[in-house]
């Protein structure tokens, strides 16, 4: 059977849904929220617009090897339970220039955005498919699991499904 998780991004955190079966047929394996940064850390990006600028870099590279690393920690458990493919709910793109990033306070937001999803991303060892969220409809999932079950699991079991749905179809797409 084949099995798929699903990640929805925040800054600092994701809400993971490890699913199998479709929305049809709902087989919800794990449901679980992972740390990958703490407070304040987890703001990189404003924190490293408090710097001085040729110290922005190696912060931002420290600071990204730590959220690997607690990534790795988390996710490890969750992708050992026979999952094959992986969905995260996050907006495509990426958040350009560091200067131009560090002088524009809603840049600095879509910067922690991408590294978390980019974290996320090359912390999974298996096909990954970025999902915009704007493309899920969570109306379609209803309370299906236990605590915490909320819009951003349910974003995520879509996602993971939808991932699924891809592969039985043959339709390719994923990143690794």
């Amino acid at each position: 059977m084949r099995r798929a998780i699903g990640i929805s991004v925040h800054t600092g955190w994701g809400a993971c849904v490890v699913v199998s079966g479709s929305l049809a047929r709902p087989e919800i394996v794990a449901n679980q929220v992972i740390d990958i940064l703490g407070d304040p850390e987890r703001f990189c990006f404003h924190m490293a617009a408090e710097m001085k600028r040729d110290a922005v870099e190696q912060w931002i590279a420290n600071i990204r090897k730590k959220a690997v690393a607690n990534a790795e920690r988390a996710l490890t458990p969750l992708l050992a339970q026979d999952v094959s493919l992986c969905a995260i709910v996050a907006k495509p793109g990426d958040s350009g220039d560091l200067d131009k990033v560090l002088g524009s306070h809603p840049r600095l937001h879509t910067a922690e955005g991408c590294f978390y999803r980019d974290v996320l991303r090359d912390v999974c060892q298996i096909p990954v498919r970025i999902v915009p969220p704007s493309s899920l409809d969570v109306s379609k999932v209803g309370k299906i699991a236990g605590p915490p079950w909320g819009k951003d699991q349910k974003l995520a079991a879509l996602a993971a499904w939808s991932v699924l749905e891809r592969a039985r179809s043959g339709m390719l797409g994923f990143a690794r």
